[in-house]
C-alpha cells in the first residue's frame, strides 16, 4: 500500500523538476523568451482569425517542436560549455549542429504559419 503514495512522489518530483528546468531556461535563454513571444503572437492571431480545431491542433504541435528543439539546444550547449570550456572546434560543431536544428524546426514551422494565415488574413483584408 505504500507504493502508490511514492510512486506519485517520485512523479511529482520529476514534474517539478522539469518545471524548474524551463523556468531557468526562460529566465536565462533569450531565444526561448523569443520562441514563447512567438508562441504567444501566434495564438493571439489564431484566435483571432478562429482557425479550426484541426488548425490548432498542427499550431500545437507546431509549439511543441519549435519550444522543444530550443530546450534541447540549450541543454547541450551548456553540456558542452561545462565538458569543454576553451574554444574547441568539434564542440563548435556540435553546438552550430543543435541550433541548426531549431532553425530548421522554426523555418518549418513559419511556413506552415504562412500557408494557414495568409489565406485567412487575405480574405478578411479583400471583405474590407
Amino acid at each position: 500500500m505504500n507504493l502508490v503514495p511514492s510512486f506519485f512522489k517520485n512523479y511529482a518530483v520529476a514534474f517539478k523538476s522539469a518545471g524548474n528546468g524551463i523556468l531557468i531556461a526562460l529566465k536565462e535563454e533569450r531565444n526561448l523568451r523569443f520562441h514563447f513571444l512567438a508562441v504567444a503572437a501566434v495564438s493571439f492571431l489564431g484566435a483571432f482569425l478562429r482557425i479550426t480545431d484541426f488548425e490548432w491542433l498542427i499550431i500545437l504541435l507546431l509549439f511543441a517542436l519549435v519550444i522543444s528543439m530550443e530546450l534541447i539546444n540549450s541543454a547541450i550547449e551548456r553540456l558542452c560549455d561545462y565538458v569543454q570550456p576553451e574554444m574547441n572546434s568539434q564542440i563548435g560543431k556540435i553546438k552550430d549542429i543543435s541550433a541548426g536544428a531549431v532553425l530548421w524546426g522554426s523555418i518549418i514551422a513559419f511556413i506552415a504559419a504562412l500557408i494557414l494565415f495568409v489565406p485567412k488574413l487575405d480574405f478578411l483584408l479583400s471583405n474590407n
